[in-house]
């Protein structure tokens, strides 16, 4: 159904139909209030649940952002997931006419229009998953489609196809289901709600980064996989050997530092902040010697950390605890460390902060 359309809007056949299908579309939604409260209620936990992530996410967020204003590699993405080509020319921003209210305060939410073309693209990038998406997603593409009502007085114009991408670069396997229609059977069954063909509303494609390969995300051209691939590595060594592999990849300019954003971010994660520094300093450098350098620093990270009595697994889950406000206390009891050594990582962790 979703391709039927893509292939029909951008051939400029039957339009007619197509508002049609659309509209219909919409009507089944907005004329049952059941439901519409249902989204609404729905899509707001949603929108809480993302709206409290930690700083270092939400500077994720915004590192995306910065790749996705990028019209070339935007471009080359949506081209790879909707499998038709697109050119940069084609797209236009569209953040100021069809961002609601909801979407305002969000850093990561992209949206394009394609050029003279009733088809609009918003992508959202997900660090965690959100089993509460599809209603958010069904919220912003009517939300959407009702501004492009009010940009548009031609009548012809009114009606558009909002096609949503939702990239995970989360550690697990995403788990959410990708339309309403699969959440919503239990409530047919408990008669909820009148069931109805939902059609493809609601409905996002997903790109997970789980799902591809080392190498097919660093043979990849431009910036966007290799991020990507940032965000997959999850052992600490070869996490240093693939920024070291696509620091000789990537050119120098605006798309080396939003890499190095990234780079740093992800050695935060890893290390406390001055040894993520020391790193960074390395990777910058290149060369198979620095690994030899860096390998030494990780052993002897790794070592502080044993002696602290902190392996890396328990390391990081102190750190997101005392980042989501448990106290020192709690932390102790569940860690097994002592008052006197999560003081320290607290300390550390602010100073952190201080330097981002």
């Amino acid at each position: 159904m979703l391709f039927k359309l893509i292939n029909v809007i951008f051939k400029e056949e039957i339009k007619v139909e197509v508002n049609s299908i659309i509209k219909m579309n919409i009507e089944k939604y907005t004329k049952d209030p059941v439901f519409m409260a249902l989204v609404k209620k729905y899509a707001e936990e949603s929108e809480k649940f993302n709206k409290n992530k930690s700083k270092i996410d939400k500077e994720h967020d915004k590192i995306f952002k910065r790749v996705f204003l990028n019209k070339k590699e935007t471009a080359r993405f949506i081209s790879k997931v909707i499998g038709r080509k697109v050119k940069s020319s084609e797209l236009i921003a569209s953040q100021n006419s069809f961002v609601t209210a909801e979407l305002k305060y969000r850093e990561a939410d992209i949206v394009y229009k394609l050029k003279d073309k009733n088809i609009v693209f918003l992508i959202e990038h997900q660090t965690r998953v959100d089993y509460r998406m599809a209603y958010r997603i069904l919220n912003y593409q009517i939300e959407i489609m009702r501004a492009n009502e009010v940009e548009n007085p031609k009548k012809e114009d009114k009606e558009c196809l909002v096609i949503p991408i939702v990239l995970y670069t989360g550690k697990g396997k995403w788990t959410a289901k990708k339309h309403i229609k699969e959440i919503q059977e239990k409530l047919f069954k408990e008669n909820v709600i009148e069931k109805v063909d939902l059609g493809t509303l609601g409905y996002y494609t997903l790109v997970d980064v789980n799902d591809f390969t080392k190498e097919e995300l660093l043979n990849e051209e431009g910036i966007l996989s290799k991020i990507m691939l940032i965000e997959k590595e999850r052992n600490t060594k070869e996490l240093v050997k693939t920024m070291l592999e696509i620091n000789k990849r990537v050119k120098e300019g605006k798309d080396k530092k939003i890499v190095y954003d990234m780079m740093s971010l992800a050695l935060d994660r890893k290390f406390k902040h001055k040894k993520a520094e020391e790193i960074m300093k390395k990777i910058i450098k290149e060369g198979s010697d620095y690994m030899l350098a860096v390998e030494k620093m990780i052993l002897e990270e790794n070592e502080m950390l044993r002696n602290e009595g902190i392996n890396e697994g328990k390391y990081i889950m102190c750190v997101n605890m005392l980042k989501m406000g448990y106290s020192i206390e709690i932390v102790s009891k569940v860690s097994g460390l002592s008052i006197k050594e999560l003081e320290k990582l607290k300390k550390d962790i602010e100073n952190r902060k201080n330097n981002l």
